[in-house]
């Protein structure tokens, strides 16, 4: 009877073993995760102030300057790897089109919103205009691990189809949230207008060019050298 009893012991100690070491492989597995994710991801949340300063006049850019130079409202969002909303040498959507011709937001909001509903992007930025050529805007962004780089775009106006912006911004870096960044921000052209002045009467470039850097025209080598504004982004807080 004690061996019959002993060897059932032991099956059945057996079998807790079994069921003890598949929990350990079980949390082990789990523990393998976790510590193959990327290092070089940020945790958490990070929210930043951007402020965007205009250094942009008749002393900097000296050629044809316009009377009533401003820009269009600051727009932009905060998205994943993705998409992206503009980049040189890629063609303009309808949106950015639309923003570097006319300063018109309302596509390039619907292009956001889009991004956000098939989950490539987290949130879209709104920011004031300048009703001049000198000034500041001021807007805050939310960026995460899955969404953390930033794209905004400013139409430089009056202009054929002429910007300023980022595109892509990784507020990431080597795993840590970036704590200031100071960027000088030079023109792009949208690549869909072949105006080459301010004030050029519309001129549909088909098909469309690639987005490049404005460096022709009135913007020639000593203009397209000089910054038009500056971008100073600001960690205000983290959620880790």
């Amino acid at each position: 009877m004690f061996k019959i009893y002993n060897n059932y012991s032991y099956f059945w100690l057996m079998k807790r073993g079994v069921i003890l070491f598949g929990g350990a492989l079980s949390l082990a597995g789990c523990a393998m995760f976790n510590a193959t994710q990327d290092p070089n991801q940020c945790n958490g949340t990070a929210t930043y102030k951007a402020q965007f300063n205009s250094i942009w006049s008749p002393e900097t850019h000296q050629t044809d300057f316009p009377n009533d130079a401003h820009y269009s409202n600051l727009i932009g969002a905060t998205h994943g790897e993705d998409v992206a909303f503009w980049s040189v040498g890629n063609v303009a959507s309808a949106g950015i089109k639309d923003i570097a011709e006319k300063g018109v937001n309302r596509k390039f909001i619907k292009e956001v919103n889009w991004a956000i509903k098939i989950d490539n992007a987290s949130s879209l930025i709104q920011g004031s205009d300048l009703k001049g050529s000198s000034g500041q805007i001021e807007v805050e962004f939310q960026v995460d691990n899955e969404f953390s780089l930033l794209t905004l775009i400013t139409m430089i106006a009056p202009s054929p189809d002429w910007f300023l912006g980022v595109s892509g911004l990784d507020m990431c870096d080597n795993g840590k949230w970036i704590q200031t960044k100071f960027i000088e921000l030079k023109g792009y052209d949208a690549g869909t207008d072949s105006g080459t002045t301010y004030t050029a009467t519309d001129e549909v470039t088909d098909p469309k060019a690639p987005i490049s850097i404005l460096d022709s025209g009135v913007f020639n080598d000593k203009a397209a050298s000089q910054s038009l504004a500056t971008l100073k982004l600001m960690l205000t807080a983290t959620d880790l």
